[in-house]
């Protein structure tokens, strides 16, 4: 007879294992039920308020405190904001960028202006061998001896903001940097185009991401200020390009133009301070050393200086009819509000403009006037516009306000 006593053992052995894990599990679930029970027992008192503070808090606004701006670069940008620089390649807008940078991590004036200073993150997407030696000679025009004790970090790559998993890397390399040096004063993403991924910059969908992925990364570190760079748009120079959901959630944001070695920063928004007086800047050489071939390489910085004066350009006939055109259309449909002149609207000068053009049909006369709007809102820059109604810049003052007020008198006359 086979003896199974040792196997009926075993069975009984693992058994009786189950049957206490079992019970560990059976107890736990016990337990959870409590924990559960607890937490969403309704309150013994009709109407008591619940111990857990509340996820998203209301609170009255008379309690706030009330506080002073506080400025990380001294009239120019406040903290805990979001600006944004534009323009088109090649103006200049890096080096004033890398300027605004350098200064708040070394705590140098920014051309005078007093700047907070703490550590810089720099999410550099292109042109890393030229943002360094473009460092290197702000480092060496303002008497740095060691670059490298100032608490200025660059990226290596971009970051695509569009994408969680890369923002989460992002973050946990600032916490790297925040946790050894303080947390950022300044985060610098240059550019937008760089930082958008696949995404569509036109897209409000996309853009709307790309700001929350951004106001994210600023709430992580109170007081941190975030400074966009970006490009201009294709057929208006006077603004970013894309969509305009960026534009409104800016609090700050400037133009950037450079003619010959003159870089000039103009306000374009200042959401709740005023808009400072346009500041030129001269880029000047700075020589870093010499190559393998024994050819000297260097960099330049922008050295603040007067603003050049505007002389007037010279505009093609087609331009002049459009300013002719636009008085007209201000004569007769001009926005008008206790004295003050508005604009006109796109549709009321459009009009005029393709009455009068000599083009061969509507759609030659309607692409004429598309060019001339834009170079007269962009590169000449004699129009503001603002949700389809323009502004000439100068004239509504004067000579244009004479006659529409002279118009309104001849109604009154008329009407009499």
């Amino acid at each position: 007879m086979v003896d199974v006593s040792d196997w009926l053992e075993d069975v009984r052995q693992r058994e009786q294992e189950a049957e206490a894990q079992a019970e560990v599990r059976r107890e736990k679930l016990k337990q959870a039920e409590k924990h559960f029970d607890k937490v969403f027992a309704e309150p013994e008192t009709k109407g008591a308020a619940r111990l857990a503070a509340p996820a998203f808090p209301l609170v009255p606004i008379g309690t706030f405190e009330l506080t002073e701006p506080e400025f990380l670069i001294d009239g120019l940008m406040e903290t805990e904001t979001l600006s944004l620089i534009f323009g088109d390649p090649g103006c200049g807008k890096t080096f004033l960028a890398l300027d605004l940078a350098a200064c708040v991590a070394s705590g140098r004036d920014f051309h005078g202006r007093e700047v907070m200073q703490g550590p810089v993150v720099y999410i550099a997407g292109e042109g890393h061998n030229g943002i360094v030696r473009r460092f290197m000679a702000w480092a060496k025009q303002n008497d740095i001896e060691d670059p490298g004790s100032l608490p200025f970090f660059k990226s290596e790559r971009a970051a695509n903001f569009l994408d969680g998993a890369t923002m989460k890397v992002v973050a946990a390399e600032c916490d790297r940097i925040a946790g050894q040096h303080g947390e950022p004063r300044l985060i610098v993403v240059d550019t937008v185009a760089r930082s958008f991924g696949i995404g569509d910059e036109n897209s409000t969908q996309d853009m709307g991401q790309f700001i929350c992925a951004v106001d994210d990364l600023k709430a992580r570190y109170p007081g941190a200020t975030i400074l966009l760079v970006h490009h201009t748009g294709h057929g208006d120079k006077s603004r970013a390009r894309g969509a305009m959901a960026l534009k409104g959630a800016l609090d700050a944001e400037y133009r950037v133009e450079k003619s010959s070695n003159i870089v000039t920063m103009t306000a374009t928004k200042m959401k709740d301070a005023p808009e400072p007086p346009e500041i030129a800047f001269e880029l000047s050489d700075v020589p870093l050393g010499v190559d393998k071939k024994g050819n000297p390489f260097g960099s330049a910085v922008l050295s603040e200086t007067d603003a050049p004066a505007k002389g007037k350009k010279k505009l093609t006939p087609p331009q002049t009819l459009a300013i002719e055109t636009y008085k007209i259309a201000a004569l007769k449909h001009g926005k008008t509000d206790d004295g003050a002149f508005f604009g006109i609207h796109l549709d009321h000068w459009r009009q005029e403009f393709i009455q009068r053009h000599h083009g061969d049909n509507p759609d030659s006369k309607a692409r004429a006037f598309n060019r001339v709007r834009q170079d007269l809102t962009g590169k000449l820059g004699l129009m503001s516009v603002n949700h389809d109604l323009y502004l000439l810049k100068g004239d509504p003052g004067s000579a244009l306000m004479d006659e529409l007020h002279e118009r309104d008198n001849r109604t009154d006359t008329d009407n009499a």
